[in-house]
């Protein structure tokens, strides 16, 4: 299955951010110590949009961003995405580097993972970054919840988002 480059982020280190969620360390150590910004959450989301613009100016964008080869850390993924001059057009009209835009999305993924654990009896986390993002998702999510709807809408979210039953999205 591919997944996204935009989206590598969660699935290749969905492991370590379970074991950080739990307080078990994480193999990157930027994403334990990443705190949310609502200012950097609202970045990522007018960056996706200025993306989903060039996306359907440049359908073949899409499928550069879905490659994922040879991204095996964070570090990798910023450099994939500041080499690709549209993406690198869109964060910066966004006003957010690809270090933040990548770590954005992480932590709110964590944050929302966090928040369903909590919420099903889990223990809160007590690493104060994760302690910190939960509290922002939590005090923010009726934002939080508009902002995935409207990136949800989006060409171009849509086709970063890997299949479930691993068609590649040439076949969608």
């Amino acid at each position: 299955m591919r997944v996204g480059m935009l989206v590598v982020v969660a699935t290749l280190l969905a492991v370590p951010a379970g074991a950080a969620a739990q307080g078990q360390g994480s193999a990157e150590p930027a994403l334990e110590t990443y705190l949310l910004t609502m200012p950097n959450i609202r970045k990522m989301v007018v960056a996706y949009e200025k993306l989903n613009s060039a996306v359907a100016a440049n359908p073949a964008l899409a499928h550069k961003l879905e490659s994922d080869e040879g991204a095996t850390s964070t570090a990798d993924v910023f450099v994939k995405l500041e080499a690709e001059p549209a993406v690198r057009q869109a964060l910066a009209a966004a006003g957010i580097t690809a270090r933040d835009f990548v770590l954005t999305q992480f932590a709110m993924f964590a944050a929302g993972v966090n928040d369903f654990a909590v919420g099903a009896g889990a223990p809160a986390p007590t690493a104060p970054a994760a302690a910190a993002n939960l509290r922002l998702y939590r005090e923010n999510r009726a934002e939080l919840e508009q902002m995935t709807t409207r990136l949800k809408q989006m060409a171009s979210w849509q086709a970063l988002r890997s299949t479930d039953d691993g068609e590649d999205a040439e076949q969608e």
